[in-house]
């Protein structure tokens, strides 16, 4: 069998020339462009922020912020130097008088209403200010005050012994009160002398055990000690609940014999007094008296009876013996309910008398035209008047109704009673921005002053406080946390032992210390600043040093160390980039942080810190914290401002590091 060639099996298909083509033959190789564009690290970082809507809303409340704190203050004419003793406490308008009555500057009301008028006291309310109808209602009053003794009736006279001696202790001698007048008596006069009670509101002495005693007397004057002598009529009478009346009725020489020991006449003062109670140490007995009747011989003694205890108010015709108070209780008045414009009251038109200079003043500002009557006297029919129309919209005087003349040895001026706009007065004495019924937004204080340019005039002066405090502390922070952090070992052992000693002063103590001590020629500007600087970059540089001690033995600064990078190239190439979204924050957090340690020191300072004169936002809110229950909206809207501040510089601040992160860079979402 003929042997044939083996040949070796090849399992790979046959590979051949063609299979090899050069895909870029003949052509130019170049490098292709990017499809994404370059960016730098804080393009990249903005990119990241507008992604955050909460912070850059945050932002743009921040700006509108620190816009209006720089702006109001320039366009706000409102003066802030003096107030408006007639605009005090005036409520927030926004919008003019509306059936809402929501921010219109108007109120609802409850005062005492005259019976006769049916209106609230001229002195304390206007009556053109009065813009709906007035609800009455008859009521009680509890507290005297001159409306009460005004319009009231009926109630109870309460006379109790409320003052102690100067030892501390209640003064043990009996107390009441006298009649104002004396009275002539002899022995033989039949006295009849009846105080009706208000068993209702019969009150015991707060101590335990003691009992309330009252009597009837008669007080004269001692000629030869100069004092008063008291006569009782009768013993003691001890008062309990239900008792209803003090009474005394007979002859006199029976009753106080020592008094009229023949029938020669006696000026005497009839007395209601109540007894010193046996304990030295107890406290005050009250009595109401709601009537009393006084007879000599069955004819009323005037200057000794009354059946109104308001009105015995009023009249005094008893004054007070000892030391005791002498109050009203429950008067019968008339409430009156009504919506009250307090804008118009304080601004619109009234009343006035204005002198004749004055007026010459508006005629030569082309206002008015007026002629003055040539007679001489009071009370006369007014010259010509008209206004011009610039003094349609300027002139305060809108009506003369009379003209007086009055001469004062050779000089003779006259003055005129007119219908006076006290906005339009207010604005050519310039305190006011426009000719035109003002309105506040925030209201205004207890000075007259408007709120809204006060608190932003504060907020300004606080944020310049704060941003420059924030720039000063972030470049101390940051050299010192970036050696101590970097270098370490002793370095750190002796900058970190330094920063404890300051951090451990109180700093209320601190900054009382650096406030009284501080120069007096030193702006209040100036002390702060120094304050707020000495201990505040301690929080910065102790972010940066941990921040340092975080990334200072990562592989990208050891390589770059290897590489011969320098320290300082390292410190500000390398590391503290990656740390800075943390640095940031604590940065921003640092203003909002100042703003309310200046507020701090203004409540806890107030008397040291606050007499500059200085209107900061601390300020601010302190000169109003006392008005909190009575105009809540001074402080709630200041609060507003201060929430906002913080709460947007605290997004705002989140958003910037998150921004700054590093291990962000590059990402979309």
């Amino acid at each position: 069998m003929e042997d044939k060639e083996k040949k070796p099996v090849n399992s790979s298909p046959e590979i051949k020339d063609e299979d090899f083509v050069y895909v870029q033959k003949d052509e130019k190789i170049f490098e292709k462009k990017f499809k994404t564009k370059p960016t730098t690290f804080f393009k990249d970082a903005m990119k990241r922020f507008v992604k955050s809507r909460s912070s850059v809303v945050a932002a743009g409340i921040l700006a509108i912020l620190i816009g209006m704190a720089i702006i109001v203050p320039i366009a706000d004419q409102n003066s802030i130097e003096f107030g408006l003793p007639d605009a005090r406490y005036l409520p927030p308008k926004w919008f003019d008088v509306n059936g809402a009555h929501f921010m219109d500057g108007t109120g609802e009301v409850t005062a005492l209403i005259d019976p006769e008028t049916g209106l609230p006291d001229p002195e304390s309310y206007s009556d053109q200010a009065i813009i709906s109808s007035i609800k009455t209602r008859e009521g009680y009053y509890d507290a005297i005050d001159d409306n009460v003794k005004k319009y009231g009736k009926g109630g109870a006279l309460r006379i109790g012994n409320a003052y102690t001696s100067l030892d501390g202790v209640w003064d043990p001698t009996d107390a009441g009160i006298m009649t104002k007048e004396a009275v002539e008596l002899v022995g033989t006069d039949e006295l009849s002398y009846t105080v009706k009670i208000d068993d209702s509101a019969y009150k015991r002495a707060v101590y335990e055990g003691t009992v309330l005693r009252a009597s009837l007397a008669l007080i004269t004057p001692d000629t030869v000690e100069g004092q008063y002598v008291v006569s009782y009529l009768g013993e003691p009478m001890e008062i309990e609940a239900e008792t209803k009346e003090l009474s005394f009725s007979g002859t006199l020489s029976s009753a106080v014999p020592t008094l009229f020991p023949d029938d020669d006449p006696v000026e005497a003062n009839l007395a209601i007094l109540i007894n010193a109670p046996d304990d030295v140490a107890a406290g005050a007995d009250t009595l109401m008296i709601t009537s009393v009747s006084a007879k000599k011989n069955g004819s009323a003694l005037p200057v000794a009876s009354f059946t109104d205890a308001t009105a015995e108010v009023r009249e005094s015709k008893y004054v007070a013996y000892g030391s005791i108070s002498r109050t009203l209780y429950h008067s019968t008045v008339l409430f009156g309910t009504f919506r009250y414009d307090y804008y118009q009251a304080a601004f619109g038109e009234k009343i006035e008398t204005v002198s004749g200079q004055k007026i010459d003043e508006y005629v030569a500002k082309g206002w008015m035209v007026y002629t003055p009557n040539t007679a001489y006297g009071q009370d006369l029919d007014p010259g010509y008047f008209e206004l011009t129309p610039l003094g349609e919209t300027y002139c305060p005087v809108r009506f003369i109704y009379s003209e007086d003349h009055v001469k004062a040895g050779a000089v003779e001026y006259y003055q005129v009673h007119c219908s006076f706009s006290l906005y339009r007065d207010l604005y050519a004495q310039k305190k006011i921005a426009r000719c035109e019924m003002p309105r506040y937004v925030f209201g205004t204080d207890k000075n007259g002053k408007d709120f809204f340019k006060l608190v932003f005039s504060g907020l300004l002066f606080s944020l310049a406080l704060g941003a420059l405090t924030t720039a000063i502390n972030i470049v101390i922070g940051l050299i010192w946390g970036a050696v101590s952090g970097y270098f370490g070992g002793w370095t750190d052992i002796i900058m970190e032992r330094v920063t404890e000693i300051l951090s451990g002063m109180p700093w209320i103590v601190l900054m009382t210390l650096i406030v009284l001590l501080a120069p007096k020629s030193w702006p209040q500007f100036g002390i702060l600043l120094f304050g707020l600087c000495l201990t505040g970059w301690i929080g910065i540089s102790g972010t940066t040093r941990s921040q340092f001690y975080r990334y200072k033995g990562r592989e990208y600064v050891l390589a770059s160390r290897t590489l011969g990078a320098s320290d300082a190239r390292l410190i500000f190439r390398h590391i503290l980039p990656n740390g800075l979204g943390t640095i940031v924050t604590s940065a921003v957090l640092m203003i909002p942080g100042v703003i309310f340690t200046e507020a701090n020191l203004a409540y806890l300072l107030p008397g040291v810190y606050n007499s500059s004169g200085t209107m900061s936002f601390g300020i601010t809110l302190s000169n109003v914290q006392n008005d909190l229950a009575q105009y809540p909206y001074l402080i709630v809207s200041a609060s507003i401002v201060m929430a906002l501040i913080m709460i947007s510089f605290n997004l705002f601040g989140n958003g910037l590091r998150d921004a700054f992160n590093p291990s962000l860079k590059g990402e979309e979402n």
